[in-house]
């Protein structure tokens, strides 16, 4: 992690230079770890023409000689931006960079205190987060492994009288058994017409004969996340349920076909959005196709009508469409893609076909 972090902050350096930015502050702590290693709760870095400093309080002085290399630890002794404002004239800096949206209004009050010009960038270390290194890879592979194997052995849980609360706890819990330190999300079982929401909240609904149950959940594995969903019938499906399913397959296979390089994310989006609108259930897809995923569960790029994104080699990103409808129910089937040089590799390796579990 440490040699992949200097890395990284080689290649920001590259990108600050282009900016002509003197000095950057690093508050997101997401950013702060893809960029440092340092995983605590409180710690700030700033990247200027010297080493890297990171900003940190005595509860992580430990921590964070453990998990850093290259960089200099500062223990702030009264608050953060009084320490920031001694670094920043230690290494005589004139000009102070920082993100835009990682600050708040107060945060930037007290930020225009310290004595330095300071001037707001958007989206330089979304961009930088958004192709994956090996180190990186290998940890989502990690997270994906994880998540699938208990996936797998949750099967034999899903039946007639179950809830979803129930299988949603025990999918977390293997998960968790395999590793995980946690979740990546509180997992989504929902059943029947629960199904026609999105982002349905787990209920106490038992599970009936004939059933669709939507299951979207993700492992951790190194502080890296992945995101899944399968939709399930319990017993035979009927007719409608199938052809509602096989729609969304169509879409999604459809749109993980087309990935590829310099393509951009908002027609990949529309591969998926033109079949399913095709089939007369355009108003009941009202989410993007897919987002970006590592260290957070959502980050770019974004796979959507709005997006701006262009599709690069070495982004990993969802693709997940799906058909909601009120009082009825709802189909998502979603994987994780890997773009290469000359197109894309699926992550994730979990049947998409509708999976029949017998009824008992």
């Amino acid at each position: 992690m440490m040699r992949a972090a200097q890395a990284r902050i080689s290649r920001l350096r590259q990108l600050m230079k282009s900016g002509n930015m003197e000095a950057l502050l690093v508050t997101r702590r997401e950013d702060v770890r893809y960029l440092s290693g340092f995983n605590g709760s409180a710690g700030s870095l700033l990247i200027g023409a010297g080493k890297p400093c990171l900003i940190t309080d005595f509860r992580y002085k430990l921590q964070a000689a453990k998990e850093t290399s290259g960089v200099d630890i500062v223990i702030q002794k009264k608050d953060f931006f009084s320490t920031l404002r001694d670094v920043s004239f230690e290494q005589r800096l004139k000009t102070l960079w920082f993100e835009e949206s990682a600050l708040t209004v107060e945060e930037l009050k007290k930020l225009r205190k310290i004595g330095l010009k300071v001037h707001g960038h958007r989206e330089m270390l979304r961009l930088l987060r958004m192709q994956k290194d090996g180190e990186e890879l290998i940890s989502l592979r990690k997270a994906i492994r994880r998540a699938e194997i208990s996936f797998l052995e949750l099967l034999r849980y899903i039946k007639p009288g179950v809830t979803e609360r129930e299988l949603g706890l025990t999918l977390e819990f293997l998960m968790r058994e395999k590793g995980a330190r946690k979740a990546a999300f509180d997992t989504i079982v929902a059943s029947a017409g629960n199904g026609a929401m999105p982002h349905a909240s787990v209920s106490n609904r038992r599970l009936r004969k004939n059933d669709l149950v939507t299951i979207d959940f993700g492992a951790e594995a190194d502080g890296y996340y992945c995101d899944i969903t399968r939709t399930l019938s319990v017993g035979k499906p009927t007719v409608r349920q199938r052809e509602i399913h096989q729609l969304v397959l169509n879409a999604q296979e459809a749109c993980v076909q087309s990935i590829r390089p310099g393509i951009s994310c908002k027609a990949v989006d529309a591969v998926a959005r033109e079949i399913i609108t095709r089939a007369g259930h355009g108003a009941h897809f009202g989410h993007g196709t897919g987002h970006g995923i590592g260290l957070m569960v959502h980050e770019g790029p974004s796979v959507s009508p709005l997006s701006k994104d262009q599709v690069e080699y070495g982004m990993v990103f969802t693709v997940e469409p799906g058909v909601y409808i009120p009082g009825w129910g709802g189909v998502r089937i979603e994987d994780m893609i890997l773009v290469t040089e000359q197109g894309k590799k699926v992550l994730t390796s979990l049947p998409r076909e509708l999976e029949i579990l017998k009824k008992s």
